[in-house]
């Protein structure tokens, strides 16, 4: 019973990178946010408000967005391997 208990636990540990995809979509920087990074995740909300105001960068605007939405993803999948990699030490 041990292990199904650890395995609840881990499973609820895991964040998943589609709802840091979906969340970095609606929201820039949301997505890292969820993954744990929240001052990147803010710094790119901030950046992309400021861009979008100023109608000259607009282009700049879109290009952080989608570079918040792969970081968004990506972190959520290196938070994923480190809670992995750290319940299979202890485990």
């Amino acid at each position: 019973m041990n292990d199904a208990i650890e395995t609840a636990r881990l499973q609820n540990s895991l964040k998943n990178p589609i709802v840091a995809l979906a969340l970095g979509f609606f929201i820039p920087g949301a997505g890292q946010m969820y993954a744990g990074s929240v001052m990147w995740g803010t710094i790119a909300l901030i950046a992309t408000i400021v861009c979008f105001i100023t109608i000259i960068a607009s282009p700049l605007a879109f290009i952080i967005c989608l570079v918040s939405l792969f970081f968004g993803y990506s972190c959520t999948k290196k938070v994923n391997d480190r809670v992995l990699e750290a319940a299979s030490k202890v485990g």
